[in-house]
């Protein structure tokens, strides 16, 4: 549904726009810059609760689904990437088959093998190598605590949407990089 807005503009601007008036939509126009100055207010705002540590446990979920995302396209390893979003399952996977996946990398992969070794769960990893930013989660992580499990689960969540995207060649040269590293 929309709703008309009455809006008054200058004389010198009312001038040039009516050269292109049957090209510009005027309407869209107005929408996305009102739009846009309230995305940079809420963006603001939201900088502001991250700093002073006042996010809902909603906000911390969506950055911290956003971070994975990202994390998962520019900064994992392509070893912590396997393991972030296999290895959390459990929680996170729409995979059924995530955890035969871990298995067969961990059976094909002694630098995965390695990686995992010390971590009783994905979590683990994940908090243990402090992927996700401080400002969502407090370390040392209190493993007690709901909503820092939340905050990991949409991490790993933003994450799984770039692995599943890529892992049918990215297992593959996995196991590859394994049966290297045995020879």
């Amino acid at each position: 549904m929309t709703k008309k807005l009455t809006l008054s503009i200058s004389d010198n601007l009312h001038e040039e726009l009516a050269e292109y008036r049957n090209i510009i939509n005027i309407s869209n126009v107005c929408s996305e810059a009102i739009k846009r100055e309230i995305d940079k207010r809420d963006l603001l705002i939201l900088e502001g609760k991250k700093r002073f540590g006042v996010l809902s446990l909603h906000e911390k979920c969506k950055l911290s689904y956003e971070k994975g995302m990202y994390w998962a396209g520019y900064e994992a390893d392509l070893l912590d990437l396997a393991i972030v979003c296999n290895w959390t399952y459990e929680w996170v996977s729409r995979d059924p088959i995530a955890q035969q996946t871990i298995d067969l990398l961990e059976e094909n992969n002694i630098a995965i093998k390695k990686k995992m070794s010390g971590y009783s769960n994905g979590y683990e990893f994940i908090f243990t190598n402090e992927f996700i930013p401080k400002e969502l989660v407090t370390y040392p992580v209190d493993y007690d605590d709901v909503d820092i499990v939340e905050v990991a689960v949409a991490f790993s969540q933003g994450a799984s949407t770039v692995w599943d995207k890529l892992k049918n060649k990215l297992i593959q040269i996995l196991i590859a990089s394994g049966q290297q590293q045995e020879d």
